[in-house]
């Protein structure tokens, strides 16, 4: 689909080569002088992108921003500036344009501008749309659950829900540490604000500090050149450190200071960033362990533990594994557009005396992949064992 960028710009010298290198981009133009008769435009116009000067005749660039984002809320808005007026221009993106440009530029800077900003504009759109899903998804009263020690763990994540106290949950591989830290944002205070999800394990620990605190190639550079890190998208919101004992140890202590004075210093900077962010971190390993190993800090352990939950393994609580089981199922047909199979008491009981070392994720797996594969209305003990459930029960 072909994207449409409306330009505002009154000076025509600086307005043609500009509209040229768009249009060879694949944009399609319209372009107007001044910020009245862009507002008029986009009564009857459908653009993806607000391109404005700074100085314009009448309305300027940065009333023009406020008047777009009060009635085309979502629509990516980008401001061109002078070396002069640069502080007016920051004002336009506290006011909601998604960047601005400082006059000369290049057209690969304005290219990438533009992209990111239309891409942006459509994350937030589609946010806005899966924000009220996760609120009815990720719920603590939707958890699966009948066990007393899991019953036990909602209480208190429910009773944690609306306060800024960190949590550290702790529990094996595949056991819903990740399901529970959704649930524990989607259900409190934040509910409304972004949660960002960061695997530590995951990151490689040369990019693991520009990732989390962002960076800043030199000063007094355009937004488009720098990048925020997971803690600045995430302020206001929840930030998720999952396996958080694999957080290099060097920035350990960047990260203890981060959550005692609330703000990040990017790599490349000397301002500290404010940063309001809510900490839940998640383990399978033992941090008591890893802090006597030398390598996790114990005053960042005593950060994350203000509360502290373990998960049970899904063999310590065999009374979910058939509510589990039927909830999958469910969860599973629905998704292949199949009528739900039942599962034979034979089945029932062969799931009920394995040991589930993958924990609930494993369950979850073994019967998606029995719906899938089922040609009858009954799953039978025989459709599990080809999963190796008989071979592998303690």
């Amino acid at each position: 689909m072909r994207r449409r960028v409306l330009i505002v710009e009154d000076d025509e010298i600086f307005l043609r080569p500009l509209q040229r290198s768009l249009e060879i981009a694949g944009y399609g133009i319209i372009v107007r002088a001044s910020g009245e008769d862009a507002m008029e435009v986009l009564k009857h116009e459908d653009v993806d992108c607000v391109l404005t000067d700074r100085r314009l005749p009448g309305m300027d660039g940065v009333e023009l921003v406020r008047r777009l984002k009060v009635e085309h809320p979502d629509l990516a808005v980008i401001v061109m500036t002078a070396h002069g007026t640069i502080e007016s221009a920051v004002e336009s993106v506290r006011l909601g344009a998604a960047d601005y440009l400082v006059k000369p530029f290049e057209v690969s800077e304005l290219l990438i501008v533009i992209r990111h900003a239309i891409e942006l504009q459509e994350l937030r759109a589609v946010s806005s749309v899966t924000l009220r899903e996760n609120q009815e998804r990720f719920s603590l009263t939707n958890v699966t659950t009948q066990d007393t020690a899991m019953l036990d763990v909602l209480t208190r994540l429910r009773s944690a829900a609306d306060l800024d106290a960190t949590v550290l949950i702790q529990g094996e591989t595949g056991v819903g540490k990740e399901l529970l830290a959704r649930c524990l944002h989607f259900s409190g205070a934040r509910r409304d604000k972004r949660f960002v999800a960061v695997n530590c394990s995951g990151i490689p620990a040369e990019l693991f500090e520009s990732e989390l605190f962002g960076f800043r190639k030199v000063a007094f550079t355009s937004p488009s050149e720098s990048r925020r890190g997971l803690l600045q998208l995430a302020s206001g919101g929840t930030l998720l450190l999952a396996e958080v004992a694999d957080i290099p140890l060097p920035l350990q202590s960047k990260l203890v200071r981060a959550i005692d004075e609330k703000h990040v210093v990017p790599i490349g900077s000397e301002r500290p960033v404010e940063i309001d962010v809510r900490f839940i971190a998640t383990t399978s390993k033992s941090l008591p362990v890893e802090v006597d190993q030398g390598r996790f800090r114990r005053d960042l352990l005593d950060r994350l533990s203000r509360l502290l939950i373990r998960v049970p393994p899904l063999r310590e609580r065999p009374g979910d594994v058939p509510l589990l089981a039927r909830h999958f199922i469910d969860v599973s047909a629905r998704r292949s557009k199949k009528r739900a199979p039942t599962i034979a008491s034979a089945a029932m009981d062969m799931l009920c005396r394995y040991a589930w070392p993958g924990n609930v994720r494993e369950l979850e797996s073994v019967m998606d992949r029995a719906v899938i594969v089922s040609t009858t209305d009954s799953i039978e003990d025989a459709h599990l064992a080809r999963y190796g459930l008989a071979s592998r029960e303690p």
